[in-house]
């Protein structure tokens, strides 16, 4: 733990030591080779979380901040002085971090949107209309007993769903799932059974075509979590049915999304662009990948439980750039120690 802290220290202090513009502001706090500004103090307040920043608004408490810096800038020299600048862990990490800066320097989105021209963002209002326009749609469960218009059993069938309608609202008065039940043990709907009769959201058209105009208009008329009081009959059969919920037209002007479409796009152009620069390095480096030596690497086995945390940070395949695992702490907020002493002997 001592060993890893340091680490992480030193990285900070080859960053902060390397050569740089000068500091500026007035001086608040100086010594021993540490010196801090007000902009620098000021800079990794504004760092914190609104609710941590409004606790240092008093000049104690701002002193208590500073007094965190202070330490942390004399802990990254100690770590410096003993060599740790030069670790190889340390190296790596100072990359993690020079690779985070750069790609959020070149490769993020920073106004971006504004460049977009409003031509590229109609296009795609455009060719995209699905994610603009919807028709109010409505989820439903039934139950369904099967019979044929014209079939022999027909009028026993409607005998049997209006008794078995009547215990579905008497039972709702107790639980409120009675028909997702019933359906799985009665409907003869075997696509929705298993599901307690759950047919999904649907538009108008689609109840329509699938059960019947006299079904759809019956149950749009239906209040979410209410059941219907009559059978709903339709040319295959019948239907016990209960409303879940709706979802409402969606009509959204182009004027109305066209700030989020710009963004969209700024994104994925910059996302092409730096995986355009990635393959270029890539191709001008002619890097050669030994598979023969590849193949000896073994991968420790995970411990169980664990996920995909940890991962090396880097710009993954989309708009996010790199992001260090392991990068330099800034001060949050005034704490006993930012190293762990080590355990005496």
């Amino acid at each position: 733990m001592f060993r890893r802290a340091s680490l992480v220290l030193a990285a900070a202090a080859a960053v902060a030591c390397s050569k740089g513009p000068a500091k500026k502001g007035p001086v608040v706090a100086s010594g021993g080779g540490v010196t801090i500004t007000a902009d620098e103090l000021k800079t990794r307040l504004d760092e914190q979380s609104p609710m941590i920043r409004a606790s240092f608004q008093s000049v104690d408490r701002k002193k208590q901040f500073l007094d965190n810096m202070i330490r942390f800038e004399l802990l990254a020299k100690a770590a410096e002085k003993e060599g740790l600048a030069n670790d190889p862990d340390v190296q790596f990490t100072m990359k993690k971090v020079m690779v985070s800066k750069y790609y959020q320097r070149f490769f993020q989105d920073q106004g971006g949107a504004k460049a977009v021209p409003d031509a590229e963002s109609q296009k795609y209002y455009d060719e995209h209309p699905d994610e603009f326009h919807r028709p109010a749609r409505i989820h439903l469960a039934h139950v369904f007993l099967k019979a044929e218009q014209g079939s022999p059993e027909r009028a026993k069938k409607a005998a049997e769903a209006k008794k078995l309608l009547a215990k579905i609202l008497a039972d709702e008065k107790k639980n409120p799932s009675a028909l997702s039940l019933a359906a799985r043990e009665s409907s003869e709907d075997d696509a929705t059974k298993m599901v307690g009769g759950d047919l999904a959201m649907k538009t108008e058209a689609e109840l329509t075509q699938a059960y019947g105009k006299a079904f759809s208009e019956a149950a749009l008329k239906l209040k979410d979590n209410e059941t219907s009081t009559a059978v709903l009959e339709g040319p295959h059969g019948f239907h016990l049915v209960r409303a879940l919920g709706r979802q409402p037209e969606l009509n959204r002007t182009f004027d109305e999304v066209k700030p989020q479409i710009a963004a969209r796009l700024a994104s994925q152009k910059k996302t092409k662009e730096f995986d355009e620069f990635v393959k270029k390095l890539r191709d001008d480096a002619h890097i050669q990948v030994n598979d023969k030596e590849l193949e000896k690497v073994t991968v420790a086995a995970a411990p169980a439980g664990a996920g995909m945390g940890g991962m090396m940070g880097g710009a993954p395949h989309g708009a996010m750039g790199p992001r260090p695992t392991m990068a330099a702490p800034a001060p949050a907020q005034p704490a006993p120690a930012a190293v762990p002493a080590p355990a005496k002997k």
